[in-house]
């Protein structure tokens, strides 16, 4: 069954490891929004990093559709940190460089929201703030990382703890399960 209904009006978040096939998830679910003529209704918050050694990556919706996508350039913290202080660093520019991207959103007026990687804004950006983002859009589909590929760090325990904060104001958690190399 196709339908989108399960989603509208409704925030749904996905979760995994690295590698589970989130942001994979995520496409084809915008796909079935867009199949469904919602383009003009959507827009997409990618706050993934460009891949780094196969970990990450931006979502790459349909071209030619109506929808709006908002990406920046993001680094990967703790992939391309040289030590704490630097992922640390690194996490307070993402998350000034996706707070602008907040700012184009509220612009939009769109009702459907797709994030992309939100634990990216989550590591060091404010959690009451990505939730008002997320207020500004009744059908709200986000992935975000939940996992244990990353060592145990203050960055990352921030991470899991705001992550569980957002599973607990979903409508809807899809877990994706662990892929076997």
């Amino acid at each position: 069954m196709d339908t989108i209904q399960e989603y509208i009006d409704r925030r749904t978040l996905i979760v995994g490891d690295v590698n589970s096939g989130k942001t994979d998830q995520t496409l084809k679910i915008l796909q079935r929004f867009l199949r469904a003529g919602y383009g003009e209704n959507i827009a997409i918050l990618d706050l993934a990093p460009e891949s780094v050694g196969g970990v990450g990556g931006k979502m790459k919706p349909p071209l030619g559709e109506p929808l709006v996508y908002l990406t920046t350039s993001i680094s990967a913290p703790r992939l391309t940190g040289r030590n704490e202080n630097h992922i640390q660093q690194l996490a307070e520019k993402n998350s000034t460089a996706i707070e602008k991207l907040f700012v184009k959103f509220r612009q939009q007026k769109r009702a459907i929201l797709f994030v992309n990687d939100a634990t990216l804004y989550l590591q060091a950006g404010h959690f009451k703030r990505f939730v008002e983002i997320l207020d500004n859009a009744s059908t709200q589909i986000i992935n975000a990382y939940y996992g244990n590929t990353f060592t145990d760090s203050e960055l990352s325990q921030r991470e899991k703890d705001l992550t569980e904060d957002l599973m607990k104001i979903c409508d809807k958690i899809i877990t994706m399960p662990c892929r076997t190399l």
